[in-house]
């Protein structure tokens, strides 16, 4: 019994010391610490970009490593193209096969991060996905404007993970 403990430990102290290099980090550069930020929105899905700079605002806030300021203050810009708006049924009720009773709304979105002063692009990430899942409400607008939230905080989400951090 003690000669496995006395086995077990350098075993234990090996697999720690293979964590010793892994680390969470930041993809940007020291200079980076302010950012302006603008929405566009190329669906046909109307002011869903409102949405969507909400949650970036709340997200960028929340993570605390860049402060959101006006594009002449800012160290760089963040520009977060709407590119795709879908509405999918998921669930349909048995007895009118033809009503969805759950959808899903995904949003997709090109985020680019460039220097606010040589508009020199520092990252760029061509296809970043929101999604949120949820019940049919009383009406489909009504079902739409209860979701678009959802999906715009889960896509700020991934949009500010992508843009801050590293592996």
């Amino acid at each position: 019994m003690k000669s496995a403990k006395l086995l077990l430990f350098p075993i234990l102290m090996l697999v720690l010391s293979g964590c010793a290099g892994y680390r969470v980090g930041s993809t940007l550069p020291e200079s980076v610490r302010t950012v302006s930020l603008s929405v566009i929105n190329k669906t046909d899905e109307p002011s869903i970009e409102v949405a969507v700079k909400k949650a970036l605002i709340a997200e960028l806030q929340m993570d605390g490593r860049l402060e959101v300021r006006p594009l002449e203050e800012a160290d760089a810009s963040l520009t977060v193209t709407l590119t795709k708006f879908d509405l999918d049924a998921l669930a349909f009720n048995r007895k009118q096969g033809s009503l969805a009773e759950e959808y899903r709304m995904t949003l997709i979105a090109r985020a680019v991060l460039s220097d606010a002063q040589t508009s020199e692009v520092i990252l760029e990430s061509p296809v970043v996905r929101g999604e949120a899942e949820f019940p049919y409400a009383a009406d489909l607008t009504t079902t739409k404007r209860e979701a678009l939230p959802k999906a715009a905080n889960d896509l700020a989400r991934k949009v500010v993970s992508t843009v801050v951090t590293a592996w």
